[in-house]
């Protein structure tokens, strides 16, 4: 989407706002169900809520290629909602699956998941330019996870256990849950923020509009090293505290550099795709680490992407209200800063707690 927001805008005549809100209500999605995930969890296999979730995603996403604004945000919401349930009982599954090599899977799980991010972004034009318009762009994306679909349904016929997750409430009083979760949220805002407006600031700055999405395809494609490094690097210390140090830092150079220094922009795309990279990759690696059994690692999961999500929700909405007030994108980069900035303090109780007893 990110790339082809300014035509969606110029055809459907919306404002910087409600365009957010196009990032916006997925993540939405993802806050408000995310706490379901341990529920359904314990009543079916993961593996057929992954199968059915990748069906949804297909439908949502071809629904998007429809035309009009309602079919565009109800296919969003609808690909958001199953995402949603897959990206909470996924980490469970890793972690009910291995007693070994944790990192590593949720390493390849956050990778995947950037790696997603990043070809769509580097096709978004190319994709626009041969089927002559952005719906077909979108729903295209219907095809891979109908792929995914097919690969998982063997593994959900022959499912036949649920996990044993956490519900209730306990969580809301742990503290180290918490702080996961304001992590999730804070990296999570900064993330879709930036990929939602990162090339409308830079064709502003007057780069062409092909270029402006390469160089955010850029930066998506460097985050998929810290994706998966950060992970197993974190599995292996007792704390994380210098990962998140950073995490924080390489973020706030890429971002200074844009705001400052926009002609290098090139430059830029590297530290602020380590940082909000890794961030991701620590954020899906601190349940599996911190909680004391899958239940607790589906538990925390849920409640880092339920008050996560819904935290960064705003983000990308907040940065196009910012720059429809101001006129100028500095001020959104400032908000983009803070959001950065205020990651490191409120992750510190989680990344210093060490492992579980």
């Amino acid at each position: 989407m990110p790339p082809l927001l300014a035509d969606v805008r110029d055809d459907l005549g919306l404002s910087a706002a409600a365009a957010g809100l196009l990032t916006t209500g997925p993540l939405l999605c993802l806050g408000i169900l995310a706490p379901l995930g341990p529920r359904i969890a314990r009543r079916f296999p993961v593996e057929r809520i992954i199968a059915l979730a990748l069906l949804c995603t297909a439908l949502g996403t071809a629904a998007r290629g429809l035309g009009g604004i309602a079919p565009l945000y109800l296919g969003t919401l609808l690909a958001g909602a199953a995402i949603a349930l897959t990206q909470v009982v996924t980490p469970a599954w890793v972690r009910a699956k291995t007693s070994h090599g944790t990192g590593l899977l949720t390493g390849l799980f956050s990778t995947a998941l950037v790696a997603g991010a990043t070809i769509a972004t580097f096709t978004a034009i190319p994709f626009d330019d041969a089927f002559g318009g952005w719906e077909p762009a979108l729903a295209i994306w219907a095809l891979p996870a109908l792929i995914g679909f097919a690969v998982w349904v063997p593994y959900a016929l022959r499912a036949r256990e649920p996990i044993a997750a956490t519900v209730g409430h306990p969580l809301w009083r742990n503290r180290t849950a918490w702080s996961i979760a304001l992590l999730m949220g804070l990296q999570s805002m900064a993330f879709f923020s930036t990929i939602s407006w990162l090339p409308e600031i830079l064709t502003d700055d007057g780069m062409s509009e092909g270029y402006a999405g390469f160089l955010s395809g850029v930066t998506q494609l460097v985050q998929m090293v810290p994706a998966f490094a950060m992970p197993v690097l974190a599995a292996r210390r007792a704390t994380q505290l210098d990962l998140l140090l950073v995490i924080v830092g390489t973020a706030l150079v890429g971002l200074l550099g844009v705001l400052l220094a926009p002609g290098l922009s090139l430059l830029w795309m590297v530290p602020l795709g380590i940082g909000q990279g890794g961030a991701l990759g620590l954020a899906l690696m601190l349940p599996v680490l911190r909680g004391r059994d899958p239940g607790e690692v589906a538990g925390m999961t849920a409640m880092a992407m339920g008050v996560g999500y819904l935290i960064a929700a705003g983000g990308p909405a907040l940065v196009g209200a910012v720059h429809d007030v101001s006129g100028e994108w500095n001020w959104p980069l400032a908000v983009l800063l803070v959001m950065t900035v205020a990651q490191f303090p409120v992750a510190l109780h989680a990344v210093m707690k060490g492992r579980p007893t």
